[in-house]
């Protein structure tokens, strides 16, 4: 009998174990997930919401939302999929929202894209963030922060380097503005159309 319980303890103590360690498939469902690990490396599919700690791979959300905390890959969302990365995400993220609120390395395609701290390419209808590394292009491009560069119909950006469209908006320019409307606290002039450049360019 005492062997049989220390086989039955030693078989729950693998099966947890298991359970944490980092799986080459999963499918995410509201509030489960199949295997139930935190770690995937390989593919995963999430239909209406799935959730998990850490992606490396194919995520693809099936008119759904994908949440993880830090995610290495490709996100590719059907359907109206959208993604959520909480802390670092690192890849090409193809989906109608794309949230990342931490550190963004990459490309993200999307109709909407949030962003904290970017680096490297948003296109989408509209894109909001803290800070842009690199391209914002849309019809609406918001960067509470800086932005090197936005190309679309609005930009504002609090500071910003290079800014293309219909009407452009900044409190710190440091490079050139193009567009029917240019406002830039710091420019030649606060106010130009066509063109506006910063006093120190």
């Amino acid at each position: 009998m005492m062997k049989l319980r220390l086989w039955v303890a030693g078989m729950a103590l693998s099966c947890a174990g298991w359970a944490q360690a980092a799986t080459p498939v999963q499918l995410s469902l509201p509030g489960l997930n199949l295997p139930a690990s935190q770690q995937v490396t390989g593919a995963r599919l999430s239909v209406l919401y799935g959730q998990t700690g850490s992606m490396t791979g194919l995520d693809v959300p099936l008119f759904a939302l994908s949440d993880t905390n830090n995610f290495t890959g490709v996100q590719f969302g059907l359907g109206l999929g959208a993604g959520r990365v909480r802390h670092s995400f690192k890849g090409v993220a193809i989906t109608a929202v794309n949230w990342h609120e931490g550190q963004d390395l990459g490309v993200n395609l999307g109709l909407v894209n949030l962003t904290n701290q970017a680096q490297g390419l948003n296109a989408g209808l509209v894109n909001v963030g803290n800070s842009m590394h690199g391209l914002n292009f849309g019809a609406v491009n918001i960067a509470q922060g800086n932005a090197l560069a936005n190309v679309g119909f609005i930009n504002y950006a609090e500071r910003t380097t290079f800014q293309l469209g219909l009407f452009n908006a900044t409190q710190h320019l440091d490079g050139v503005q193009i567009g029917l409307g240019n406002y830039a606290a710091n420019g030649i002039f606060p106010v130009l159309p066509l063109i506006n450049i910063s006093k120190s360019f």
